[in-house]
């Protein structure tokens, strides 16, 4: 209790703010706070971003009041979840309070706010750009989408990326990428080294290195004399293994990444480091049933939660994208008589695979 027994309002806000890291630079590294700009530095956290969000992109949701959903750009909806931990959707409403549309919300225009209990969301549309109005919305109004959220007070809201995860295994990767990109350059168009045959100064070594440059200029042919030897500089020949070890801090990261969003190293591109015992059929299994236990979920969760308890998945694209196995089940229950003919017409028909005379 307070001062004349009035009760202390406990009030606190919070804007969802994007993973900052370090990236490699041309003088070193610099500071980086997008969070685009930190998935771009880094081949295959893009691979695992990308790869993630359109496979739920495949995914449609059935029920009351989602229909106009699943036609909005939901890829950016999922890649902002994705890097930023939270993805914030305005629901549109006329004035019979029936859903007319959904509007995506940049989340760094997001404040939540958390007084007594009760959960509002201030948006401010910096720019004047974007499709939405800058005001203070209801928690009813805004689908607040958030992966690995705290437990306690308004940290319930708050969403927190895989990436927060991965600070020093990208600033690894990216040097050692980085570190390649450099090796195989000079081994291209590899140092010289002049070795002259007699004690010179500063200034004459200067002089030849500068007569050296211009004799050889635009020239496969390589001139000299007598008085001077010279040698190629290979950084990664056969008794230099950094290539191989920087190649395999690579991998490791790789592995890092895919631990971070808990999806097969091969659905990134290293493929070398899941269970050599596991088919192609049971990692993609795998794959699925994380995006649907991790990801899908989330988005789940919060439909059923601001607009109808009903709201179902259709995983139909995400599981069977070609509908091949949707065809090969269809023509085992005719050859076993469970179908007849004309029923398993309707059926591929109904799927989209065959167009209705």
């Amino acid at each position: 209790m307070g001062l004349f027994g009035n009760k202390i309002e406990k009030r606190s806000s919070v804007t969802p703010s994007a993973p900052i890291m370090f990236v490699p630079k041309s003088n070193g590294f610099g500071l980086v706070t997008s969070g685009e700009q930190a998935v771009r530095a880094t081949p295959a956290l893009m691979s695992a971003v990308s790869t993630i969000s359109n496979d739920m992109n495949g995914v449609t949701f059935t029920g009351s009041q989602i229909k106009l959903f699943n036609k909005i750009d939901n890829v950016s909806i999922y890649r902002q979840l994705l890097i930023e931990g939270n993805a914030f959707v305005l629901i549109n409403k006329d004035s019979r309070g029936v859903v007319s549309g959904f509007t995506a919300i940049n989340s760094s225009d997001v404040t939540i706010n958390l007084n007594q209990g009760v959960i509002t969301y201030t948006v401010n549309n910096t720019t004047g750009d974007e499709a939405y109005n800058s005001g203070v919305y209801s928690d009813k109004d805004v689908l607040n989408f958030a992966l690995n959220k705290g437990t306690q007070g308004i940290e319930r809201y708050v969403g927190h990326s895989p990436i927060e995860s991965l600070s020093q295994t990208l600033q690894t990767s990216q040097l050692a990428s980085k570190q390649i990109d450099t090796l195989l350059k000079q081994s291209i168009q590899p140092k010289l080294l002049l070795e002259l045959m007699s004690e010179a100064t500063p200034e004459t070594k200067e002089a030849i290195k500068k007569s050296f440059a211009t004799a050889n200029q635009n020239s496969d042919t390589i001139i000299t004399d007598s008085q001077l030897s010279i040698k190629k500089l290979f950084t990664n020949d056969s008794n230099n293994d950094n290539l191989v070890n920087l190649s395999k801090q690579l991998s490791n990261s790789i592995d890092s990444i895919a631990t971070a969003f808990l999806i097969p190293s091969s659905k990134i591109g290293n493929s070398g480091s899941d269970d050599a015992q596991s088919s192609i059929e049971m990692i993609q299994k795998v794959y699925v049933q994380s995006l649907i236990n991790n990801y899908l979920s989330v988005i789940l969760d919060e439909l059923r939660l601001k607009l109808s308890s009903d709201i179902e998945m259709d995983l139909s694209k995400l599981i069977d994208f070609d509908n091949s196995a949707f065809i090969q089940q269809t023509i085992e229950l005719v050859s076993n008589n469970i179908l007849d003919v004309d029923e398993a017409h309707t059926l591929l028909v109904k799927r989209g695979v065959l167009i209705n005379d």
